[in-house]
């Protein structure tokens, strides 16, 4: 079985940029969202990134925010389940 089986809900391939808060909003890392979907999403982060265990994920053009928790991690990969649903806030591109 495939990747794609195993999933709850359908990947979408996408490529934005996105934002790692963490230390009780104090710390952040950027990275790029390479795939999301309702339960979870793919990051690729720089290679020698100490990406916490648990954190929130912002994705500022989408308006997306959600606390994550890494369910695995392969080179420059992260892989995040939400741990609730993803709060959408509307974009915040350029006005």
């Amino acid at each position: 079985m495939d990747d794609q089986g195993k999933r709850k809900s359908t990947r979408k391939r996408v490529l934005r940029g996105g934002l790692i808060i963490f230390n009780d909003r104090r710390s952040t890392l950027s990275c790029m969202v390479r795939d999301v979907s309702d339960t979870g999403a793919r990051l690729r982060v720089a290679k020698d990134a100490a990406v916490p265990d648990r954190f929130d994920l912002l994705i500022d053009t989408d308006g997306l925010e959600a606390p994550c928790t890494i369910a695995w991690r392969k080179g420059e990969d992260v892989g995040v389940r939400f741990d609730s649903a993803p709060i959408r806030a509307g974009p915040k591109g350029r006005r």
